[in-house]
């Protein structure tokens, strides 16, 4: 008797030591999700006008007609295309991770701030529906037409800068909403790919036919240096440039059936890849604290990579259409050309980050003065 009421006063108690265990649990569970609550809703808003114009990119029932002609997927083409959006979200999944605690502790209290952070959101994906099956798309048409674009670059180019602005600017203001100047801090490399995206397909729009000649100028030694490493790997080439209004280098490979030659634009030659280099470089060293010393020699190396990567993406796309043809050669220039950059500059960013980390410098140059002090020992007891 006695024991079953020991064993029953011992049930007792922990019945109520796990009770408490899991109201405590609960507190915290409910803690936690009071902290990352904001954050997930801002990661799933942001992304949502995304998911839906792929998605309505994916099925071929855009109102636009030529963004589904020949069944294109634009999320799989980087000039002119999305894929841009999603090198977006990627990157602000990743600086999410990497400031995850400092961004948590910095969510909206206001819920007016809170509101209008939602509104904002909302407004690509309000874009995105009203063009497809709104008849918004005729209201797009028509400020195209009144800016003066026709042809293609009415029925294509116009729409998508279009869009990349609508994305860019409500993006812009829904951060600074939610977070404020620490906002754009914390998703300073996403913003500027978006941004500097927008800014570029905004000239190559405006700049029309004729092209941008500031730029176009720039083409003429990249096209240059990419002709003569196909002429170091043996191919025939002719370099092509006649100055005036919208001129272009055109780059021929002689002596193959059909010709393999294209004009080499200013946004073929990589130029915005060098100008969002020079934004994600110096915002990661703004965010560091590198020596003035190593961030010009990171610089300037960087530059140089990002400018061999620009030539090797027009000596392959030749390359591709001698052996491939065109067809293949144009879907690598849509498409994978600009991974070429991309990879580029992820592996050149984790290098700069692990030489910074583990200190590789300093410990290079003690080994080499400890090899060479061992060495000078070694020559003296000769």
């Amino acid at each position: 008797m006695w024991f079953m009421f020991l064993a029953s006063l011992v049930n007792l108690k922990c019945g109520v030591f796990m009770h408490s265990m899991e109201k405590s649990t609960d507190r915290s569970v409910r803690e936690r999700l009071g902290k990352v609550w904001f954050h997930v809703a801002f990661l799933v808003s942001v992304s949502l006008p995304i998911i839906v114009l792929m998605v309505l990119d994916w099925l071929n029932i855009e109102s636009f007609h030529v963004f589904n002609l020949n069944s294109r997927f634009l999320f799989l083409e980087t000039w002119k295309g999305r894929m841009f959006y999603l090198f977006f979200l990627w990157l602000l999944a990743l600086e999410s991770i990497i400031d995850w605690d400092k961004i948590v502790e910095k969510k909206p209290k206001n819920p007016f701030r809170i509101f209008a952070f939602f509104v904002a959101t909302a407004v690509p994906l309000i874009y995105v529906l009203g063009v497809n099956f709104w008849g918004f798309n005729e209201f797009i048409t028509s400020i195209g037409r009144a800016l003066g674009f026709t042809g293609y670059f009415l029925t294509f180019h116009w729409p998508l800068s279009a869009e990349y602005i609508v994305f860019t600017v409500f993006y812009l203001v829904a951060i600074f909403l939610a977070y404020k100047i620490e906002g754009l801090k914390f998703f300073a490399i996403a913003l500027s790919l978006l941004a500097g995206m927008c800014i570029i397909y905004a000239i190559n729009t405006f700049s029309g036919i004729e092209g941008f000649k500031p730029f176009d100028m720039l083409a003429l030694p990249t096209s240059a240096c990419a002709a003569a490493l196909l002429d170091i790997l043996g191919y025939n080439v002719t370099l092509q440039y006649t100055s005036g209004v919208g001129s272009m280098p055109l780059i021929v490979i002689n002596g193959v059936y059909p010709p393999a030659a294209a004009y080499i634009g200013w946004p073929c030659a990589g130029v915005h890849s060098l100008f969002l280099f020079v934004v994600i470089i110096l915002l990661l060293f703004k965010r560091s604290n590198i020596s003035s010393y190593r961030k010009f020699i990171y610089f300037v190396v960087g530059v140089v990579g990002t400018y061999f990567a620009n030539i090797l993406r027009i000596a392959s796309y030749f390359i591709i259409s001698v052996n491939s043809g065109k067809a293949a050669a144009d879907f690598f220039h849509n498409t994978l050309g600009e991974l070429y950059f991309i990879v580029w500059i992820s592996i050149y960013i984790l290098i700069i980050i692990s030489i910074e980390k583990y200190k590789l410098v300093e410990k290079t140059r003690y080994s080499v003065h400890k090899l060479f002090f061992i060495l000078k020992n070694a020559k003296s007891k000769v």
